[in-house]
Parts: structure tokens; C-alpha cells; sequence
């Protein structure tokens, strides 16, 4: 008798907390989310987080608030979001930086992006361009290798580190072209620009939207871009393909991750709430502006397969260069 009430009591308590766990999905969410930014205020990652931040929090009807947890080469911010609990209140803004190349590069990792995050959706792209100055006189990547193989070691690339998709995506440059670059470090990409435009450097793999507006004003040279088809913001500059290369996908890749084990639930709703808000007319369009392909909604599955596909790529290049930081 004894151990039958205690089989009911058992199944009781399990049927109540179901029904509680049921009750709390159907409400959320009841409280504000906290969506991490693992990089600084004032970039393109932060500006756009938090117009998502923004737009899907009217979505929801609970404020987002944004978390900037910069450091590390964006760790300190996704470990802490790998650490958080698995409820739906935590966002972590993921790129291909913290979500891909650097687990990738990097021995010492304070999360595992594989096992304790999910990325489930896919936002934006910002695409590369490959650009050098007037100096040089180049029109195109066949005069760049031409150029390279007649001034061996005095070719210099600009480089934001190793563990990033320019630098990844020059020396992919660089064995497509058959010629050896010397890289010069650089902190960020306005001095890399600076260095470019005083022929400090003669070359540098860019996002876009730091490289467009020199380029439009006739102060840089687009020779490619590392892309799967032309971009509308430079109808002119020919694929890596289309200039006699290997076809290559050189973008870094924009969207939202959640700790692993977040109830499907929960991930359904943010899903749903992101798709809806990311067909915004002014939302895409401003971001447009400025150089950022904005992405069309994709399906859980979808998302899992590009996240893969981009892992699978930038993991092949780095084992090829053999490209490591301790």
C-alpha cells in the first residue's frame, strides 16, 4: 500500500510540475530577455543587435535589453551566454567570429558553441571585398598575381589577426593567386584603410561596409569579391570565380544563438517573433545602406545546415594554413 501511494504521489508531482512548465511557456515571456553582445558598443554587430533587440521585443511584448560583454576576442560575452540558464530569458549575438573561427583557432576556449549554444537564426551577411589603392595601379586579380610574383616581399596585405575571416580570406587570396604576402597587423580596419590608401600596405581583405565608401568616392580599388555572385553595392567587381579563381563564400554572418536545452517551445516563439520582424521594409533597408545583405528568413533546419556549411569551409582553410592561437 505504502509504496502504491508513493508511485501516485510521484506521478502527481511529476503531472504538476508538467502542468507548471506547460503554464510558463504558454506565458512567455512574462520578463524582460537579456541579449549579450560579446563586442563593444558602436559596431556594426552592436548596431544591429540592438535594432533586433528592438524590433523583436515589440514582437514579444518584453523589452530586450542589450548586454555588451566585450573581451577576449569575443569570449568573455559568449561563455557567459553559454553559462546562462536555458530558459529563453538569454540571447547571445552570434557571428561566424565567436560562433566559428574562433573555436576554430583558438586551444584555450572558455565555451564549446557545438554543445552549450544553438544558433537559431541567421540574420545578415556582411560580405568581403578585396581592395587596394591607386598606387598600385591594379584593375583586377590577374594583375594583382603578376604584380606579387614581380615584387616578391614587397607585397604587404593589412591584417586585423589571425583569427578573423579577412585574414583567412587573404591567405585563401594568396594560394589562389600563387604568391606570397607579408602581412602587416593593424588594430582595427580604419587604421588598416589609412595604411592602404598611403600604399603602407597594398592590399586588404575588408567587410564591406568599411571599405564601401572609399570606393565609391574613387579613393580604393575593388578587384573581388569573395562571394558566390556579385553584390548590388558593386555590380561591377567580379566573384573570385568569375575572375578566373576557386569559387569561395567569404562573409561573416550575423544572427541569434541560445543555450543549449532552451525549451523548442520557446525557441519556436523567438524564431517566429525574429522571421516576422526581420521582413521589416525599414529595418532591411537601413542596414542595406550600409553594406550588410540582409537574409530571408530560414527554417530551423536551415539555419542548422548554414551554420555547418560555414563551419565545414572556414575549417578547411584554417587546417590547410594550419592556423592556430594559444
Amino acid at each position: 500500500m505504502h509504496a502504491l501511494i508513493r508511485t501516485l504521489r510521484t506521478a502527481a508531482t511529476g503531472a504538476i510540475a508538467l502542468l507548471l512548465a506547460t503554464a510558463a511557456l504558454a506565458t512567455y515571456p512574462d520578463k524582460p530577455i537579456k541579449l549579450i553582445v560579446p563586442y563593444a558598443p558602436g559596431g556594426i554587430t552592436d548596431n544591429l543587435a540592438r535594432a533586433l533587440a528592438d524590433g523583436i521585443g515589440r514582437e514579444l511584448k518584453q523589452p530586450i535589453i542589450v548586454d555588451n560583454r566585450a573581451g577576449a576576442g569575443a569570449m568573455v560575452g559568449t561563455g557567459a551566454a553559454a553559462r546562462s540558464p536555458a530558459d529563453g530569458y538569454t540571447l547571445l549575438m552570434a557571428t561566424n567570429g565567436n560562433m566559428t573561427v574562433t573555436p576554430l583557432v583558438t586551444k584555450k576556449l572558455n565555451y564549446d558553441p557545438i554543445r552549450e549554444l544553438r544558433v537559431i537564426s541567421v540574420v545578415a551577411e556582411v560580405p568581403t571585398v578585396v581592395v587596394t589603392n591607386l598606387q598600385t595601379q591594379l584593375a583586377d586579380l590577374r594583375g594583382l598575381a603578376a604584380y606579387g610574383k614581380a615584387n616578391e616581399g614587397k607585397l604587404n596585405f593589412a591584417s586585423l589577426g589571425q583569427g578573423n575571416v579577412t585574414y583567412l580570406t587573404a591567405k585563401k587570396i594568396e594560394t589562389e593567386l600563387g604568391i606570397r604576402m607579408t602581412e602587416v597587423p593593424y588594430k582595427g580596419s580604419v587604421p588598416a584603410l589609412t595604411a592602404l590608401m598611403s600604399n603602407d600596405v597594398q592590399l586588404y581583405v575588408d567587410v564591406l561596409p568599411g571599405a564601401l565608401p572609399f570606393i565609391q568616392a574613387g579613393k580604393l580599388k575593388a578587384l573581388a569579391v569573395p562571394m558566390e555572385k556579385r553584390i548590388p553595392w558593386l555590380p561591377d567587381t567580379p566573384t573570385l570565380q568569375e575572375a578566373g579563381y576557386s569559387k569561395f563564400h567569404a562573409a561573416s554572418w550575423l544572427g541569434l544563438a541560445v543555450p543549449t536545452g532552451t525549451p523548442p517551445e520557446v525557441v519556436t516563439a523567438l524564431q517566429q517573433a525574429t522571421a516576422r520582424f526581420i521582413r521589416d521594409e525599414k529595418f532591411r533597408a537601413t542596414f542595406t545602406k550600409a553594406g550588410i545583405l540582409m537574409m530571408q528568413p530560414m527554417e530551423a533546419a536551415q539555419v542548422d545546415d548554414y551554420v555547418k556549411a560555414d563551419r565545414d569551409r572556414w575549417g578547411a582553410l584554417i587546417r590547410e594554413h594550419n592556423i592556430s592561437i594559444d
